[in-house]
C-alpha cells in the first residue's frame, strides 16, 4: 500500500470526528511515514509497520474523545438528509430523577458505537442547539456532568432486544432551563434520526426536551 491510499483510508475511518481533528492527525501520520521514509526504509514497509488501519482509527478515535483534545468533535453536516426512523435510534422515554438528574433512554442498533451516535444538546423546548458533540465524547470529556450506562433494566434484565441495545444518559441539566436532545447515526448506509418529529420525516424536529416549556 502506497502513503497516498493509507491515508485516504483512514481519513474515511476517521469521518465521526471534526475536520480539524481529522486533519491534524492525517498531518501528523503523513509526516511520520515521511521521516520513515527519509530515513531510507522502503514504503511499503513503512506502511506496514503502521498496522491495522481501522484499529489505528480506533485508537484515534478513543484519544479524541477521552478528551485529550478540547474540541467537539462533530457536527451535523448540512448536506446529508437524515430521516426520522424509531426503528433505528430513538428516544425512548426521559423523566427527571428523585434526585434532580436528567435521565434518556436511548436505543440504537446492536453493537453501536457510541463514538457513531451524534447528539445536539438543545437549550430549550423550541430546539435551539446548545452543543453538538457524540455520546462517547459527552460521556467521557469531564467537561459536562454527563454519563451514559446500559440500561440493563430494559426487558427484564437485558440491555439487547430484538437488534437494539438500551442506554441511559444521565445528566445534570446542561442548559439553564432544561436540556433537550436530538440524536443521528449512519446505519447501513442510511441517515438515521430522532428529533420527537413523524416517522419517515426529513425535517428535524425540536428534540426530546426535559424542563421548563
Amino acid at each position: 500500500m502506497r502513503k497516498e491510499e493509507y491515508l485516504f483510508k483512514l481519513s474515511e475511518k476517521l469521518n465521526g470526528l471534526s475536520e480539524t481533528d481529522r486533519n491534524d492527525y492525517l498531518e501528523d501520520y503523513s509526516e511520520l511515514i515521511d521521516d520513515r521514509l527519509e530515513a531510507g526504509i522502503d514504503e511499503e514497509t513503512v506502511i506496514a509497520e503502521l498496522g491495522d488501519i481501522e484499529e489505528t482509527a480506533e485508537a484515534i478515535r478513543n484519544e479524541v474523545f477521552k478528551g485529550s483534545r478540547k474540541e467537539i468533535p462533530v457536527k451535523t453536516d448540512e448536506s446529508v438528509t437524515y430521516t426520522e426512523d424509531h426503528s433505528v435510534i430513538d428516544c425512548t422515554n426521559r423523566y427527571i430523577s428523585d434526585d434532580g438528574k436528567y435521565i434518556f433512554s436511548i436505543k440504537v442498533p446492536e453493537g453501536t458505537n457510541l463514538i457513531d451516535v451524534m447528539a445536539e444538546i438543545t437549550s430549550d423546548c423550541e430546539g435551539t442547539t446548545e452543543l453538538c458533540t457524540n455520546l462517547s465524547y459527552l460521556d467521557s470529556s469531564g467537561e459536562w456532568d454527563a454519563h451514559i450506562i446500559p440500561d440493563n433494566d430494559y426487558n427484564g434484565g437485558s440491555n439487547s432486544y430484538n437488534g437494539s441495545e438500551h442506554y441511559l444518559l444521565i445528566s445534570s441539566r446542561l442548559c439553564e432551563n432544561g436540556m433537550g436532545i436530538r440524536l443521528y447515526l449512519e446505519h447501513n448506509d442510511r441517515s438515521c434520526m430522532a428529533t420527537d418529529t413523524a416517522p419517515k420525516s426529513t425535517v428535524k424536529g425540536r428534540g426530546y426536551w426535559l424542563g421548563e416549556q
